[in-house]
């Protein structure tokens, strides 16, 4: 039996590795210019725009702490605005009440004069005995008018030791600020009691003797407006009421 070499059987080996080689390669087919790639990319790795909808909304959850500062800001400067609107108001209001606070006239006893004496009080056909009264006001307000007995509806008595001497009504007057006006009025004399006529004829004598005058008084301005009812009370003593006569004392209260 013929036995084959080991040379002989490499070179076989060889010869058909290559003949499948050779033949591999002839089966590849040519490759075109144009060339198609496919290309794998992890999951994790894929991004893809989301829709405007969801943009806006992860935008929105994307500012939050913006969106907070704005609101505040905002209602910060509200309530700043309102507050120094307060403030403003509260300063004028404070400002009008200060310069505008009505304040009651100062009165005076200026004269007191005891006229038509000689005349019998029956007699019709002269004037009757009256006491004729001078009266100043000052208007110490500095910026309201004043107007007291408006309408002529002020009434006044004339009292000596709580015995009605006189009664009559009270003429009105208006002032402007700062002004002062003198007030002249007549009270028909009543009965005098006896002590009252002594004190006449003693012109060194001071007779004690009471005003009173009830009359609607307004204080006005363009602030403010007071109308009130009051009641001025005048004590003082009086000396010579028959002729030029002569104030010793007084004192002038108003119930305002």
């Amino acid at each position: 039996m013929e036995e084959r070499s080991p040379s002989a059987a490499g070179g076989k080996a060889r010869n058909l590795l290559s003949s499948a080689t050779s033949l591999r390669l002839s089966l590849t087919p040519a490759r075109s210019q144009d060339h198609t790639y496919v290309v794998q990319i992890p999951r994790d790795q894929v991004y893809r725009v989301p829709p405007p909808e969801n943009a806006k909304i992860v935008e929105n959850h994307r500012q939050p702490d913006t969106q907070k500062k704005r609101k505040c800001t905002c209602c910060c400067w509200i309530f700043s605005a309102l507050l120094l609107i307060g403030i403003a108001i509260g300063i004028i209001v404070l400002i009008v009440h200060t310069m505008y606070t009505p304040k009651s006239p100062e009165f005076s006893i200026i004269n007191v004069h005891f006229k038509n004496v000689t005349q019998p009080q029956k007699n019709k056909s002269h004037p009757v005995p009256q006491f004729e009264i001078d009266l100043k006001i000052v208007n110490i307000n500095e910026r309201m008018d004043a107007s007291f007995g408006k309408g002529d509806n002020g009434i006044a008595t004339l009292n000596f030791k709580n015995h009605e001497i006189g009664h009559g009504k009270y003429t009105a007057i208006s002032q402007k600020p700062k002004d002062s006006t003198s007030s002249q009025f007549n009270l028909d004399a009543g009965k005098l009691p006896a002590d009252f006529q002594k004190s006449l004829n003693d012109d060194k004598k001071a007779i004690p003797m009471t005003l009173t005058i009830n009359a609607p008084m307004e204080i006005t301005s363009w602030a403010k407006t007071l109308k009130k009812e009051v009641t001025v009370t005048c004590d003082f003593d009086v000396e010579s009421v028959k002729g030029k006569s002569k104030i010793k004392s007084e004192d002038c209260k108003t119930d305002f």
